[in-house]
């Protein structure tokens, strides 16, 4: 691309290529008033921008930012030359303060639909903390990755270039390498690589471009990562001592100047070569200044089920610390050998040899034993609230969608925290505290969008009303158009959002890297307490169709606007059925789709009370 300004008069342009197929779309967005787009094919002719307009919009959950999408039908395969002027005297003052700064001006969206070139990347890591080195590797297919007999592109590439934007909202771009030194494999295989070490904590997008050519056409794609970076200045020591008491053991893993107060901690339990079970979840920091450790709790019965009859040397395997808000790795450990004392191993082989073999994994051996207050016995006396329903909105939401339905659902809470981008931690923190300030004991949950893996979260991390709730009574989590894989479009949703001043941010959770991170804490166990539902567009149509037309060219097929079908789908729950023509929110093609009646009715039936 290049940029300039003679006089009173600003352009930009860049070359870019077409490969498509059927049709190409190019969309535009723009908080500036006054700039005018054009299109030249590879003839040199200029392309009829607007009779070929479309009047949109670019959905951020329930705010719309308007955008302008062109199709252009039967395009010509070669290099167009995109260009963008303005002039200082059709351009407001305040737009005019605006261009003369570094940041972006306008957001451009090119889609081919030729999808026999397909460029497939990933992280080089998941230790993303400041001092590590963290990258792309790419490399151009026939076909995604993850489908069986996908053909690489290894001679086509021409160029491969990776873009950092830093927290900071600088940018650089450095070329990607294809000669095994940049976390790319092996030399000349085709998969290029670029890695750099980030210095800072913040938010981190990185964008790889691949030009090239296959046949005769020439084709340019793209893909990106947005991640977050965090300290890693907490470590285990690789010191680890328990405790034992009458049918748990409690295992204190030494660390080194943690930063943090809480952590999520996580580790497989082993004696010798027998694998017993896993454990985890979120510890606070405790100990002395000298000494500070996180603990971690086994049940004996998980020993006895592994038949084990005495007092065994164990081990933990696999150990990790993660960031409590991102997952991120932190600290990394193969094996710590667990030290008993004498008088506590003493314990155990007496506990070991008096307990029978549990008949089946019981709720206390999952999750630990339950506090008072979310017992039946106490819930039984309890003057709070029970059998209620809370349901919560998703990322950047202005409003609860579910109270905007016009359904009457029995017994409503709507939780509302409005215009926020927050992790799954804290918007699950905030549901908590909500349940409490209502008084509510016991209570299932009807989620959209983000709500739908918090709801999950909440249940595989705390004490909550849905502990109080059993599945007897109906379903405890229920959600509509729940990313819980992530979504592709996370990064342009927000660089979007910083362009149009909406400040909802990022969100490290709702990225496809940040989800899969989450998922991989997430027990079966909770995830079999949800039941969730997806939405997309009319499918298997000829010329193809949208729930909106902008963002469709960033999203995977099909989808509902915003979450993709695919990463929809929570692994271990239970899939209710997807239904067509809804979209994800208001300003779509289709309908939203938590103002469906029908869908409603049947959540409010099957609702946990």
């Amino acid at each position: 691309p290049s940029s300039s300004r003679v006089g009173a008069e600003y352009s930009w342009s860049a070359q870019l290529p077409c490969d498509a197929d059927n049709s190409l779309v190019l969309t535009f967005l723009s908080p500036v008033e006054g700039l005018v787009l054009a299109l030249t094919d590879p003839s040199g002719n200029q392309v009829p921008l607007a009779s070929l307009a479309t009047p949109t919009t670019f959905p951020l959950d329930t705010i719309e930012v308007p955008a302008t999408s062109y199709t252009i039908p039967n395009p010509i395969n070669g290099v167009y030359k995109v260009e963008v002027t303005g002039s200082d005297d059709v351009i407001k003052a305040s737009d005019l303060a605006a261009l003369a700064t570094s940041d972006p001006d306008a957001f451009i969206m090119w889609f081919n639909d030729n999808y026999d070139v397909v460029l497939n990347t990933q992280l080089t890591t998941y230790s993303l903390t400041v001092g590590s080195d963290m990258g792309v590797a790419a490399y151009v297919s026939d076909a995604p990755s993850n489908r069986l007999g996908a053909r690489m592109f290894a001679d086509s590439i021409a160029s491969a270039e990776m873009t950092i934007t830093f927290p900071n909202g600088s940018e650089y771009t450095e070329n990607m390498h294809d000669d095994g030194l940049h976390a790319d494999a092996d030399p000349n295989d085709g998969i290029y690589g670029a890695v750099f070490v980030p210095t800072r904590t913040g938010s981190y997008t990185m964008q790889s471009t691949l030009c090239g050519k296959t046949g005769d056409s020439v084709f340019i794609r793209s893909t990106q990562h947005l991640v977050t970076v965090v300290q890693d200045n907490a470590e285990y020591t690789g010191q680890a001592t328990a405790t034992v008491s009458s049918d748990t053991i409690t295992v204190s893993l030494e660390l080194t100047s943690p930063p943090a107060a809480t952590y999520k901690a996580y580790a497989e339990v082993w004696s010798g070569d027998v694998s017993v079970c896993w454990i985890g979840g979120v510890v606070d920091v405790t100990g002395t200044t000298a000494t500070q450790v996180v603990q971690l709790e086994i049940d004996v019965q998980w020993l006895v089920l592994a038949g084990l009859t005495t007092s065994s040397p164990l081990s933990l395997r696999n150990v990790r610390l993660q960031d409590l808000e991102t997952s991120i790795p932190v600290s990394l450990h193969d094996d710590i050998p667990v030290q008993i004392p004498a008088a506590h191993a003493a314990t155990l082989q007496r506990v070991l040899l008096s307990t029978p073999v549990p008949a089946f994994i019981t709720e206390k051996m999952r999750v630990g034993a339950r506090p008072l207050m979310f017992t039946p016995e106490y819930v039984a006396n309890t003057t709070g609230q029970v059998g209620s329903t809370v349901f919560l909105h998703g990322y950047c939401s202005k409003t609860n969608p579910w109270s905007d339905s016009g359904y009457a659902f029995a017994d409503p809470y709507f939780f509302l925290n409005p215009g926020a981008s927050v992790s799954h931690d804290t918007f699950a923190n905030l549901v908590n505290t909500f349940a409490t300030a209502n008084n509510l004991q016991s209570y299932s949950l009807v989620a959209h969008s983000q709500g739908g893996p918090v709801s999950v979260h909440l249940g595989n991390y705390y004490w909550s009303g849905l502990d109080t709730t059993l599945p007897s009574q109906g379903r405890i989590i229920q959600s509509v158009g729940s990313p819980y894989q992530g979504c592709s479009g996370a990064g342009s949703l927000a660089g979007i959002g910083k362009l149009f001043g909406i400040a909802c941010g990022t969100n490290h959770d709702l990225t496809v890297d940040g989800s899969k991170l989450w998922l991989a804490g997430i027990s079966l166990y909770f995830r079999q307490k949800t039941y969730f539902y997806t939405t997309t567009y009319k499918r298997n149509q000829f010329f193809g169709d949208y729930c909106n037309l902008p963002i469709n060219s960033v999203l995977n097929w099909p989808n509902d606007g915003t979450s993709e079908l695919t990463r929809t789908v929570l692994p271990g729950a239970y899939n209710v059925g997807n239904t067509e023509q809804w979209c994800h929110t208001t300003g779509m093609k289709y309908k939203p789709q938590c103002s469906d009646p029908k869908r409603n009715a049947e959540i409010n039936k099957n609702a946990a009370r």
